[in-house]
């Protein structure tokens, strides 16, 4: 997208800029202005949910661009630079399953995570910002939101987790794509998708893209297959006639949520565990750094072992072996009981 300019000083120095940071003319119609500030579904932006869940969207915190102590919104009202729709670091725990987000060494947070719970099944939703597409940020947050509240829904109405899970995946695309603006029309709003369903005998998983999910207990297994050229190659999976010719090593994504993305349904699989164990949902910020099952299972060994201390020590561990990219993590307990937690 193009970096909207100041007739007086020229392009602003990033497209998600409001104002000139020379003499603070307004850059945006205001057309454009209703259309990227419009409200996301949430918690925090109408009627409380009526099942339990959290998310990592921002309510108050500095401004990236002149550090002024703001409240929750888009843009700060003292230097009108754009802020992240989600917190920079984010700290969520229901007990029985937690989750953290960090944007590392990027300027902003563009992965979102939501938890939630109903009686008998903990749920977790993992989205990752692209980066290369415009205010990824909200389509991540808009995303999560949805489908962890359609996930819940779908449970608490009777729904089996593969069903509720191909609903919540459609409530994220649908999100995703009412993310997008007037003045987001070549670079769209954009995110992957993972979720996991766990109940007391299973645990069901759905994805768009390349965020992932791990089982780490009794044979550790990566239960996801990344939406990539790479990945479906090394799978001896069919690929997109268009990227026939494309190089078979390249990490690209071939499917995401988003206006540009398609009309497909969510990957979903279910597995029954042979004992108790951890499922990991995360984005690529993670598994950047521990792409395997046995990797991740290791490094997890070594941490408290509360859901709340994994996601924790796989966050830390990420950001110490560089941090190149966002990173968003929820550890969901198998199996579960009524109240959520784990059995002793």
């Amino acid at each position: 997208m193009t970096p909207p300019s100041c007739p007086e000083h020229g392009p602003a120095g990033d497209p998600g800029d409001r104002f000139c940071e020379v003499c603070g003319r307004n850059l945006r119609t205001s057309e454009e202005a209703t259309a990227i500030a419009a409200p996301l579904p949430g918690p925090r932006s109408g009627t409380p949910p009526v099942v339990p869940w959290l998310s990592s969207r921002a309510t108050e915190g500095d401004c990236g661009g002149c550090g002024t102590q703001v409240p929750g919104g888009e843009y700060c009202d003292s230097c009108g630079r754009r802020r992240s729709v989600g917190r920079d670091h984010a700290e969520l725990d229901l007990g029985g399953l937690a989750a953290v987000t960090d944007r590392a060494r990027r300027p902003r947070n563009e992965d979102a995570v939501a938890i939630g719970r109903v009686a008998d099944a903990t749920v977790a939703v993992v989205c990752d910002g692209v980066s290369t597409s415009t205010r990824a940020d909200t389509a991540a947050t808009a995303a999560v939101e949805s489908a962890i509240n359609e996930l819940l829904h779908a449970l608490r109405g009777g729904a089996d987790p593969a069903e509720a899970s191909r609903r919540g995946a459609r409530a994220a695309v649908s999100a995703a794509r009412a993310a997008a603006g007037p003045a987001d029309r070549d670079t769209p709003p954009s995110c992957t998708y993972v979720s996991a369903i766990v109940t007391g005998d299973a645990v069901t998983v759905s994805w768009i893209g390349d965020s992932r999910a791990y089982w780490l207990g009794p044979d550790d297994a990566l239960l996801t297959l990344d939406d990539s050229l790479r990945a479906q190659v090394a799978a001896g999976r069919p690929v997109p006639a268009e990227l026939a010719e494309e190089d078979p090593r390249s990490p690209a994504l071939i499917r995401w949520l988003g206006v540009d993305g398609d009309d497909e349904d969510a990957h979903v699989v279910t597995v029954r565990p042979a004992g108790p164990g951890r499922i990991v949902v995360c984005s690529d910020g993670l598994h950047h750094y521990l792409p395997g099952a046995n990797d991740l299972a290791a490094a997890v060994s070594g941490l408290p072992p509360t859901p709340l201390a994994v996601a924790q020590g796989l966050t830390r561990l990420a950001l110490e072996g560089g941090g190149h990219d966002n990173v968003a993590v929820a550890v969901l307990p198998f199996p579960v009981t009524e109240t959520g937690g784990t059995p002793a």
